[in-house]
């Protein structure tokens, strides 16, 4: 008869055999499931990145159909996200580029986002600079993006914001409204005249709610030149400033900043 000793041994060996089989098989499984994560990243960052790469052929309207799609699928998004923050900082395509800002424009809430627009601000591509600074008028709250515009404006004596960024702040703050009025009175002692002469001229032409404020506040500028402009675009409402593009702050009169596209009138560059 088989001692217990050795019927014990017996099923101990049995047991460490059959315990080392199952491990073996978790490692194998494990590693098998892991291959196919990695491959099934691999295969969606490919389909994302081909996503970012056909945005500059998109229109508007196909641009906000697909940020709808994204807002409405989170985890997708969280994918897209990393690849769309990739693109700003990477992108050498001016169309796409400009094509990912406007798809950004549904994520501005986001700090992220925000931040890789708000760094555009310098982009010597002074469509891309503008753009960028568009889309973050449109981050809420208003006082927020009133605040980033402002420091948008902060930058241009140093070169930090193109004249283009500038350009895009100052009819954002001007569409935000009461917010966008407290930013810009902090502001307008830091701007050149040209800037400020920019600014009663663009104010009077864009018109709307928020026209009378505005021109309130720059009648009262300490330069007899800009509050002779005002009380002129109040009596004529129709744009009657024969002014010089703004030059950049703490820059030269040779080189002379873009007029933001509402404010755009043929002729409007020269002297």
């Amino acid at each position: 008869m088989e001692s217990p000793e050795h019927a014990a041994g017996f099923w101990g060996r049995v047991l460490v055999a059959v315990s080392a089989c199952v491990l073996t098989v978790s490692i194998v499984g494990s590693a098998a499931f892991l291959w196919f994560r990695i491959q099934e990243r691999r295969e969606l960052r490919t389909r994302v990145q081909g996503f970012i790469a056909s945005l500059e052929n998109r229109t508007d309207a196909e641009l906000a159909d697909r940020a709808a799609q994204l807002r409405g699928k989170p985890k997708v998004a969280e994918y897209v996200l990393p690849e769309i923050r990739r693109a700003l900082r990477a992108s050498r395509s001016e169309d796409q580029l400009c094509a990912v800002i406007r798809l950004c424009e549904a994520f501005v809430d986001r700090r992220e986002i925000e931040t890789a627009l708000f760094e555009l601000r310098g982009d010597r591509r002074e469509v891309v600079a503008g753009a960028a600074v568009d889309a973050l008028a449109k981050v809420q709250p208003a006082e927020r993006a009133a605040e980033l515009l402002g420091q948008v404006l902060a930058g241009a004596a140093s070169g930090e914001t193109v004249p283009a960024g500038v350009d895009s702040a100052c009819a954002g703050l001007f569409r935000l409204g009461a917010a966008g009025r407290a930013e810009i009175e902090k502001r307008l002692e830091s701007m050149t005249v040209d800037r400020r002469l920019w600014l009663v001229k663009y104010v009077n032409e864009v018109g709307g709610p928020y026209r009378e404020s505005w021109l309130t506040l720059l009648g009262a500028d300490t330069d007899a030149g800009v509050r002779e402009a005002v009380a002129r675009a109040r009596v004529m409402p129709e744009p009657i400033l024969s002014v010089r593009v703004p030059a950049p702050q703490g820059v030269g009169d040779d080189n002379q900043a873009h007029l933001a596209s509402e404010a755009r009138r043929p002729g409007d560059a020269g002297d």
